[in-house]
């Protein structure tokens, strides 16, 4: 019996077996990071939402997703060669279980992320997500203003 090549395989291993071809994460959708409302006051939480898009070839394990939330003084986008208080590391803040994405597949898109963060005080904010942060490590933002709540 001959040997087959999966259509996934890009490649050899050391062994001489095929290696998968590697995942090609993107953001799905129309690409952007988005708060689950138009206006968000300072008193209330709020969703950030995105999903993944896998461009393929090969499929993407289980991948876990990085938020964090910064403060911006000076206004949206601000600036990146100025340091911005961090209020919000999904890396040590919140529910760990709410940015971990199951396998998907080549071609596939993810389900929608829409963890919960704040509330925050009045100001500028830039909502940062990077999609498998151990694997693909692409990374979006969208700024947001908080108003106050009176």
């Amino acid at each position: 019996m001959a040997d087959s090549q999966d259509s996934n395989d890009a490649g050899t291993n050391t062994d001489g077996g095929a290696a998968p071809a590697a995942p090609n994460l993107a953001f799905g959708g129309d690409g952007t990071i988005v708060p689950d409302k138009a206006i968000i006051h300072d008193n209330e939480t709020f969703a950030v939402q995105w999903t993944a898009h896998n461009l393929g070839p090969g499929d993407a394990p289980a991948f876990t997703d990085l938020l964090v939330v910064t403060r911006i003084p000076e206004g949206c986008p601000g600036s990146d060669d100025q340091d911005h208080p961090v209020v919000f590391n999904s890396a040590t803040d919140g529910n760990p279980q709410d940015y971990v994405e199951q396998p998907l597949a080549a071609g596939a898109t993810g389900s929608l992320m829409q963890p919960s963060v704040g509330p925050f005080p009045t100001g500028s904010y830039r909502l940062t997500v990077t999609l498998a942060q151990d694997l693909a490590n692409v990374t979006n933002f969208n700024c947001v203003d908080i108003i106050d709540h009176t």
